[in-house]
């Protein structure tokens, strides 16, 4: 459509039509006849030779002062009404119209223009009700049956509308005007075919009328017959070269067969032309967005949005095309529920339309209302077996429901269906679930280089070569993603991303610092910023950006989450617990404060509020895997076992075919006792990939739990026939191994698994295996070299001092402690280790240095535990028992903080109590470990 001041136009008259009326008023010769109706006729005869000189503008001046002179001169209002229709002005032509019916003009001559002013404006209740076949001429009866037939249409009564038309061919065999309007009524249905004839009858009947080859354009490009398509456009438009409507349809056929340039070419003059048309627009936008260029795109989508909206309801929902280009555009910038309203509309009048169908379940899926979109989609297949994009859709719903197999199936079949390259980009996602990396990267590659252009592809082959350790490939394709459009904020982000995971923090920084100097409010790179800034340590930076960004954002529960990150690493767990607490109760959509702060509580050993935390978050989030997973980990804690068994079984339920998460429950459940939940979660994720390493893994490790040796030996039988080599594989067998004291086969898996991948876990593991081989020399050696080659591995300098005390070199153990303090000076855990260190040593810096742990987190039963216990042996004996009754009371469970007690409690001469505390500790979860002070209290006890 147009909103030029002439030509096919159909909106209201723009600004600059106005001024033009405006400027020819004034051009225009005084007519020197008195005022009345001789002079109301020279007005009217000099308007006649303007309008056929298609001056539109200066016709509309000279009838409007023919009106003036005589109210009564009922031929200016009926070419009113017909000007005004030509100039776009479809308010003001239906009141010329109006008029002039009333004031006496037969409705024979009216009819014909009144109803198409009606169908323009969409008032298909008003043409109904207005323009009947009663009293017309037979020779205008087809005419007025075409009208009614599409007004009928309009509204939805497509029986009426069919019929409509076959009694006006009935009556004229000869008129194109049914068949050009039945044509897209027969398309709605689905009867291309038959829609297509009807078309094609009409240029037959009218080889000259551009409005019949343009609707056999439309129809042959629906069909997917674009050479033909574009011989009929050409056609419509060598009979009108300014028809809008085909000249949009052109461009649409130019992009579908991938002359995108000749499409812009087209597009771009149009706007040159100041021809407003959504559909123009929208294509505009859909070009700017496959060249990378976001900030033109959003503009012509809402231009394209704004217009649509902005039509009369009548005429909006009665057009298909401008439905569907506003449900896109909506879409395009995150309007969904708009997006949604527009394509409803269309079903709601066309249930049969086919890319409405396709738009809806794509939003359902957008809005996770896969539930809604899945028989949406299971329609679509048996209409259309193998049509690209619904096998696209339905691979995309087994994607994410992580059934690799059946998504796999539907990407392939599309692939090779359709020309588009999105679904072998997410065939190979699928192919990376089945763990078929080979040929998934393959096909990744294989789409990213047809279509470097593609976000999404280049994303994800960037992401798994860094992950897989290709920097310079995985920089590249990210740098190249940024220079697709520099003015992308979104993937300056990403390429920030990018470089924090191959280890460049400084390169992140930059690009992150880069991102927010384009927009400083950009969001993402706020939170990853301060992220950074959190790995860092710089917790004073993060906690003064969030705040900065929370003054604004005050609701903004992600901000809020990651400033209760700060105040956890700055050892202020109580002020962290208050955001996060917060933060989960500004929102019901992210469970990750609340279960944040159930973590925290469970590090913290407080696990009754540990688990009522998790009981307040299942109740918010009741079908959350994550959220059922920390309930059972917290009931797991309160040794609470049914009901921890009870809540992973609702999680398994809920994770559907997950092979990842199934593992992580199948696990949960082994540790809570129930070897048949686990091996139930670990079946499920091998419904949907048999082939999951980590499934075989629990597979071994739940045979194991049984004692059945028979089946430990068949599990790492598959297990190696499918996964020979591979890191997991390896630690299992030598798990095996260990666990049946083949320690000499144990070390050797583990340390092929460390040569395969070398990793502090892993030699954390092969130390453990050379200890309990009582070659604790090559234990200290392995974890010295992995110390020497990191100084800053805080897991191994731990696991380090460990191995040097039990091997009595407390020296060297309190040199690797002091330097694990040096590297964490916030981790209590790693001070009250260093204090135990220096108590041993007799060193009197020990109580304080516990204290200062104690202090960090005073809500720790296990570091209250230790320094009372030295206030015990420093002789400050009601102290030490006061403060490891009140650990104690933090952490029943903890048998040796128990046992402390138990012993300061006889020290102390209350022999009793500490025959009750003795009894619990040796009944707890974690008894103390036997030996000599153990034998002599409970000798001292009578135990």
């Amino acid at each position: 459509m147009s909103s030029n001041c002439r030509g096919d136009s159909r909106p209201p008259l723009t600004l600059l039509c106005v001024l033009v009326v405006t400027l020819c008023a004034l051009a225009l010769p005084a007519l020197a006849q008195p005022a009345g109706p001789a002079r109301g006729a020279k007005y009217y005869e000099d308007a006649l030779l303007r309008y056929e000189r298609n001056d539109l503008a200066g016709a509309a001046v000279q009838l409007r002062n023919a009106i003036q002179n005589d109210r009564k001169n009922i031929a200016a209002q009926l070419l009113l009404g017909r000007v005004l229709m030509g100039t776009g002005e479809l308010k003001a032509a239906e009141a010329a119209l109006e008029e002039a019916l009333r004031q006496g003009v037969s409705m024979i001559e009216i009819a014909p223009l009144l109803g198409q002013v009606y169908l323009q404006l969409g008032d298909s209740k008003k043409l109904l009700d207005t323009i009947t076949t009663t009293g017309m001429p037979a020779a205008l009866l087809p005419e007025i049956l075409t009208l009614r037939g599409t007004a009928q249409a309009m509204s939805g009564s497509l029986d009426a509308a069919s019929a409509s038309f076959t009694q006006a061919r009935q009556l004229d065999p000869k008129a194109a005007g049914p068949y050009i309007a039945e044509a897209p009524l027969l398309l709605r249905f689905g009867e291309g075919e038959r829609a297509r004839v009807t078309a094609l009858k009409a240029t037959q009947l009218a080889p000259d009328n551009a409005m019949a080859w343009y609707q056999l354009g439309t129809i042959q490009h629906a069909l997917r017959d674009t050479k033909s398509a574009m011989v009929s456009l050409d056609k419509a438009l060598a009979i009108k070269p300014k028809l809008v409507d085909a000249l949009v349809a052109r461009a649409a056929v130019l992009m579908a067969t991938n002359q995108l340039d000749e499409a812009a070419v087209l597009l771009d003059k149009l706007k040159q032309d100041k021809v407003s048309e959504p559909r123009a627009s929208f294509l505009r936008a859909v070009l700017a967005s496959n060249k990378g260029n976001s900030l033109a795109a959003q503009a012509e989508f809402t231009q394209a949005a704004n217009l649509i909206d902005s039509m009369p309801p009548g005429l909006r929902n009665s057009s298909e095309p401008f439905l569907m280009a506003g449900a896109l555009s909506h879409r395009a910038l995150g309007n969904p529920q708009r997006a949604r309203e527009y394509v409803e509309t269309i079903l709601t009048r066309n249930g049969r339309h086919f890319a409405a169908q396709l738009l809806l379940a794509n939003v359902l899926l957008e809005a996770k209302e896969t539930s809604r979109a899945v028989p949406v989609l299971e329609d679509l297949l048996r209409t259309a077996p193998n049509e690209p994009q619904v096998l696209y859709m339905m691979g995309s719903v087994f994607l994410a429901r992580k059934q690799y197999v059946q998504a796999s199936e539907m990407f392939d079949r599309a692939a090779k269906a359709g020309t588009s390259n999105d679904a072998l980009r997410e065939l190979a996602f699928s192919q990376f679930g089945l763990q078929q990396d080979k040929t998934a990267l393959a096909n990744l590659e294989k789409a990213y280089a047809k279509a470097p252009r593609d976000y999404r592809a280049g994303v994800e082959l960037s992401i798994y070569y860094a992950r897989h350790g290709q920097a310079a490939k995985a920089v590249k394709i990210a740098e190249d993603l940024v220079q697709i459009d520099p003015s992308n904020v979104a993937m300056v982000n990403f390429l920030g991303n990018i470089k924090g995971r191959l280890g460049d923090n400084a390169g992140m920084r930059a690009a992150f610092d880069q991102a927010l100097g384009k927009d400083p409010k950009f969001r993402p790179t706020v939170i990853n910023l301060s992220l950074l800034d959190i790995d860092e340590g710089k917790l004073d930076a993060a906690r003064k950006r969030l705040n900065a960004w929370l003054k604004l954002n005050p609701s903004d529960g992600e901000a809020l989450f990651q400033l209760g990150m700060v105040e956890q690493r700055a050892n202020k767990p109580a002020l962290s617990a208050a955001i996060w607490t917060k933060a989960d109760g500004l929102q019901n959509k992210d469970p990750r404060p609340g279960l944040a702060l159930i973590d925290q509580l469970l590090q913290l050993r407080q696990h009754p509020q540990a688990l009522a935390a998790a009981k307040t978050l299942a109740g918010k989030y009741p079908e959350s895997v994550p959220v059922l997973q920390a309930l059972g980990r917290a009931r797991l804690a309160s040794k609470d076992l049914t009901m921890a068994r009870q809540a992973l079984q609702e999680a398994s339920k809920y994770a559907g075919a997950d092979p990842l998460t199934q593992v992580n429950i199948s696990r949960l459940q082994l540790a809570a006792g129930n070897p048949d939940g686990a091996l139930h979660a670990v079946n499920k994720a091998l419904q949907s990939s048999p082939d999951d390493i980590g499934a075989l893994v629990m597979i071994v490790e739940i045979a194991a739990r049984r004692g059945d040796a028979a089946a430990v030996d068949a599990g790492m039988k598959q297990l190696r026939a499918k996964h020979a080599g591979k890191l997991p594989t390896l630690l299992t067998a030598g798990h095996v191994a260990f666990s049946r004291r083949q320690l000499p086969q144990a070390i050797s898996q583990y340390e092929a698994a460390l040569a395969s991948e070398p990793s502090t876990p892993v030699a954390l593991v092969l130390a453990q295996a050379f200890l309990a081989n009582n070659q604790t020399d090559k234990a200290l050696s392995l974890l010295g070299e992995v110390t020497r080659k990191d100084p800053r591995d805080a897991s191994a300098l731990r696991a380090l001092a460990q191995v040097q005390a039990a091997a009595g070199k407390n020296a060297q153990a309190l040199a690797s402690l002091a330097a694990l303090v040096t590297l964490n000076p916030d981790d209590p855990d790693a001070l009250a280790g260093y204090a135990q260190m220096l108590h041993r040593m007799n060193d009197p810096k020990a109580l304080a240095t516990a204290e200062k742990a104690m202090k960090m987190q005073p809500d720790n039963a296990a570091l209250a535990g230790g320094y009372g216990w030295m206030l015990v042996h420093k002789g400050e004996l009601e102290s030490g028992i006061r403060i490891l009754r009140e650990a104690r009371l933090r952490d029943p469970g903890d048998g040796v903080i128990r046992w402390n007690l138990a012993s300061a409690l006889a020290k102390a001469g209350r022999k009793a109590e500490a025959r009750d505390e003795l009894r619990a500790a040796l009944a707890s979860g974690s008894p103390p470990n036997p030996g000599p002070e153990l034998n002599a209290l409970k000798a001292e006890l009578g135990l």
